[in-house]
């Protein structure tokens, strides 16, 4: 009897001295990765910014691809938020919303796991030699359970491994994107109407010069057309791009009209009716001469990329000011993608 009581004394020590020691232990945890990825920060951005393309390199999908995931709010910054829902204990349920961004530099979330608690988590992104260094950071209260501060200690062990993985498979998306960067690109998301054009169709070579004088003729023979048909310009001109490669650029060069003309027009006719393309479309906006829209164009196809956009149609430009009127560097081109 007498070994029993200090056989459980010594176990009500110990308890006592490991609940002791256990608040000792930090409060705090923080586990952090990084790495660099062969992007521009604003593609790495995008990719990190929502949750769009989240399983393209997230390092828990595969865990269970049967979980049942959900989206609320914008698809992109504060706000936007993916539930989950597994059989799988490891993988469990939870969320994860964004709560704070800088964007190109900063993106923080907030990660609830239900009743094994909450987290925050944070991507930083910095430029450097053609490199962003990602660093993946996370951050939990373990609160004042003595089991939970202990479990604290095996944090790093226990997520970083996945960390170090979910970057690996980051590092591995970006790099396969288009290199252009799109950072200080002016885009937005609209819809558009579609446009009762005449338009007259023509091709060139890639050379800037020889697209002006090709465009220059096609917009000279819909004026005539106009002006014989009377009718009237309701909006700037637009040139959309049928073919641009290696063997050189196609286009038609079409200007809104208010209505139909009052007689058909024949096949024949070098000048045509049709309507623009109607519905969502990516427009950025190009600032000055027209020599540059190419790398504009790279731009906008590197954005539509990352963000996740499916290109759907011919892209076209909308010539916002007149350049015969307007000097060089002030002319102002909307150029549109239209977009799933």
């Amino acid at each position: 009897m007498r070994i029993l009581k200090l056989l459980f004394g010594s176990l009500v020590v110990l308890a006592v001295l490991l609940v002791a020691v256990a608040f000792a232990l930090p409060r705090q945890v923080h586990v952090e990765r990084s790495t660099a990825i062969a992007a521009p920060p604003a593609t790495v951005y995008a990719l990190v910014s929502g949750f769009r393309s989240f399983h393209s390199w997230s390092p828990w999908f595969d865990d269970d691809p049967r979980a049942r995931y959900s989206y609320d709010g914008p698809a992109w910054g504060v706000g936007a938020k993916m539930s989950w829902a597994s059989d799988d204990p490891n993988v469990g349920s939870g969320s994860q919303e964004i709560i704070e961004v800088v964007p190109v530099e900063r993106v923080r979330t907030r990660l609830d796991f239900g009743e094994q608690g909450n987290a925050t988590a944070e991507f930083r992104l910095s430029p450097g030699a053609g490199a962003t260094q990602v660093t993946w950071s996370l951050d939990a209260d373990m609160g004042r359970n003595p089991l939970a501060r202990y479990v604290g200690l095996m944090f790093d062990s226990m997520i970083g491994p996945d960390y170090e993985q979910g970057l690996a498979g980051l590092k591995r998306v970006a790099e396969a994107l288009p290199k252009a960067d799109f950072a200080e690109l002016e885009v937005a998301e609209v819809d558009v109407q579609p446009m009762l054009t005449a338009f007259a169709s023509g091709a060139s070579s890639r050379e800037p010069a020889e697209i002006g004088a090709a465009l220059g003729s096609a917009y000279g023979q819909v004026g005539r057309f106009l002006a014989a048909r009377r009718l009237a310009q309701t909006a700037p001109p637009i040139c959309v791009t049928t073919r641009w490669d290696e063997t050189g650029f196609g286009f038609e060069a079409a200007i809104p009209i208010d209505r139909e003309p009052d007689k058909p027009v024949p096949a024949s006719s070098p000048v045509q009716i049709g309507r623009t393309h109607g519905g969502k479309a990516l427009r950025a906006v190009h600032r000055g001469a027209y020599a540059g829209m190419s790398a504009t164009y790279d731009k906008l196809l590197a954005y539509a990329a990352a963000y996740g956009h499916e290109v759907h149609g011919n892209a076209w430009d909308q010539y916002v000011t007149d350049p015969g009127t307007t000097p060089e560097a002030d002319l102002v081109t909307h150029m549109y993608l239209p977009v799933r």
